[in-house]
């Protein structure tokens, strides 16, 4: 077992990621409770994998875990509020809340209140400001599942699909919306999608 003091590991989170042991723990807050092994293989199958050289890896978990614990965590750190929200849309705070419930916009629980990532918004290339919502954006989320973890939202989101294409190079989905690709195209994908939840 290996012993951090408790500064270096603040020490760490900061030079390596920007975060904070605050933004680790709201972020391990919003993982869901899943240990490995919970979902035992029988012995045929885990005898198949095993020939096909598909051996169990104890240090793939941990990894997986890091990586969607940091993504989580930077996601919800630079996450905006309700009322930053409500002033890149000029709408209300209210307005702001029926779009999150009616899943138009997506929002990330962060302890007691919900904030809004900021990867959703476009932005301006002189400032860096958000100055709207991604176009389109407001149709693909509510017909993403409603339970997908927010990690698998954002890889959706950023991951390049072979079914969107510009110049024979395959989009994100917030690429294809950015460049003006029609959300017809991606709501297929969300649509033929296989989510394993």
């Amino acid at each position: 077992m290996i012993v951090v003091a408790t500064d270096e590991l603040d020490q760490l989170l900061d030079e390596r990621f920007g975060l904070s042991r605050a933004d680790m723990v709201v972020a391990l807050k919003n993982l869901p409770a899943i240990k490995p092994g919970t979902s035992a293989l029988s012995p045929d199958q885990a005898r198949l994998l095993d020939e096909s050289g598909f051996v169990e890896d104890p240090e793939a978990y941990a990894v997986v875990t890091t990586d969607s614990i940091i993504q989580l965590a930077l996601l919800i750190r630079t996450a905006y509020s309700v009322s930053e929200v409500a002033s890149i849309l000029r709408i209300s705070e209210s307005r702001v809340r029926h779009r999150r419930t009616a899943r138009t916009l997506w929002a990330v629980r962060r302890q007691r209140t919900w904030v809004f990532p900021a990867l959703q918004f476009d932005t301006d290339m002189t400032t860096g400001r958000p100055i709207r919502q991604v176009r389109g954006l407001d149709q693909v989320l509510p017909a993403l599942p409603p339970d997908l973890h927010v990690v698998a939202v954002a890889g959706f989101l950023q991951t390049s699909q072979i079914d969107i294409q510009m110049n024979h190079q395959p989009q994100s989905p917030l690429d294809w919306l950015r460049k003006g690709g029609d959300v017809q195209s991606v709501l297929a994908i969300v649509e033929a999608a296989n989510w394993a939840l």
